[in-house]
């Protein structure tokens, strides 16, 4: 009697399920709970040199047939342009722009960033912030600060109430925003974790009285427009609450505490776009003509440094009873580009208030829409505190072990 016999095929007639034609090499015998151990067509084959017959140790109705399945292959794999595509650049290991693809995603990964385009931002946004502050240090020098400062607005930063607050808000927003970007590096906050708290405490240490400072100076800062003066005050309401409601979230729930702080940062760089709209809306007036901004004579007459220049292109302004240099008549300033320098004034007074509002704007909905769109980065646990696993009422949830609710209480 033989040890093996194989199944009989008898024994699957009248079945109409998949394993009653199952041919050769197409199937393998799985036996009972009693044995695991899995033997195909194939396989006895070449056991006893070709002969279907094995010798069974068991009855036929120890074993049943199932198909053998090929292991799942995704499509990116069996296929070298999809597997390029799903990247999401869309080019092939030999294409004209791998190298630089090769370079960008090395960069991508030393500094943290999980995301294909999140060095993209980064670089866009943080950068931008970054070489505007960098741009901006050079106001640090006094005599540098009154040139590159709107001509006529010295008229009031020469007194001792805004002009220290004019330097106070260059000095701190400056030294702020050139190392608040370092707090969204996921390398730093993996690795350095001490290094990423002491430089978000620097951070609000510098920023929040800076942009207080700067509050005071909307007062006369770009003429003190009442539209561009609102704009300010809100920006600085915004901006600090902003601050105080991360701070209150950094131990408590690291989920809104990333939300808030990005919050505060795309808020405290609203200015950056509003230099590039009012580039573009002085062109634009310019190109136009025909428009005008309230100037007081005493600015005029700061900007001109002239009293007959002042008297013959504004004779409203030429009133013996009143100082030359405190005058409060106010007269209308063509705002142009392409004129002197009081007309250039005058277009960057006219824009300013419609630059920043439009600018807050933009900000406000995009720092929304992009928490909104990456709002699963927060139910992830990568190791480390700001991007925790947390349950639905912002704790940690059952997933997470002691040791990382450990880590969140000392974060």
């Amino acid at each position: 009697m033989a040890l093996y016999s194989s199944p009989s095929p008898k024994s699957y007639a009248g079945k109409n399920d998949a394993r009653s034609n199952i041919s050769a090499g197409e199937a393998y015998l799985q036996p009972n709970r009693r044995n695991q151990v899995q033997v195909s067509y194939r396989d006895r084959e070449q056991l006893v040199g070709g002969s279907h017959e094995l010798p069974a140790l068991h009855t036929d109705s120890d074993f049943i047939i199932m198909p053998i399945e090929d292991p799942p292959v995704s499509k990116s794999k069996s296929n070298p342009i999809l597997r390029s595509e799903a990247t999401g650049f869309g080019e092939k290991q030999n294409g004209l722009f791998w190298p630089f693809l090769t370079f960008y995603r090395a960069v991508s990964g030393m500094l943290g960033f999980k995301e294909r385009y999140s060095l993209f931002f980064a670089f866009v946004c943080g950068g931008g912030l970054f070489g505007f502050c960098l741009a901006r240090a050079f106001m640090m020098d006094g005599k540098t600060r009154r040139q590159q400062s709107p001509p006529g607005d010295y008229r009031w930063f020469d007194e001792r109430l805004y002009g220290i607050s004019y330097a106070f808000h260059v000095y701190t927003c400056i030294v702020g925003g050139i190392f608040v970007g370092l707090q969204f590096l996921p390398a730093i906050r993996r690795n350095f974790v001490l290094f990423h708290r002491l430089n978000g405490y620097f951070c609000i240490v510098l920023l929040i009285p800076g942009n207080i400072a700067g509050a005071i100076v909307a007062r006369r800062s770009y003429g003190g427009e009442i539209n561009q003066q609102a704009v300010w005050y809100l920006l600085t309401v915004m901006f600090t609450f902003s601050i105080l409601m991360g701070l209150f979230n950094v131990k408590r729930n690291t989920q809104a505490h990333r939300k808030w702080m990005l919050r505060a940062v795309v808020y405290f760089a609203v200015v950056i776009l509003a230099k590039v709209l009012s580039i573009i809306s002085r062109a634009i007036i310019t190109n136009i003509g025909g428009y005008y901004s309230v100037w007081r004579c005493d600015e005029v007459n700061y900007v001109l440094q002239n009293a007959d220049a002042l008297f013959q292109r504004f004779p409203q302004c030429n009133n013996t009873a009143v100082d030359i240099s405190n005058n409060p008549f106010s007269v209308a300033v063509l705002a142009s580009d392409s004129e002197g320098k009081l007309e250039h004034s005058s277009a960057l007074r006219l824009v300013a208030g419609m630059c920043l509002w439009l600018s807050l704007m933009i900000h406000l909905v995009g720092v929304e829409i992009y928490l909104y769109r990456t709002e699963d980065q927060n139910s992830m646990r990568r190791g480390y505190v700001l991007e925790s696993r947390e349950g639905p009422e912002g704790d940690y949830g059952d997933g997470a072990d002691a040791a990382d609710r450990d880590m969140a209480g000392r974060y």
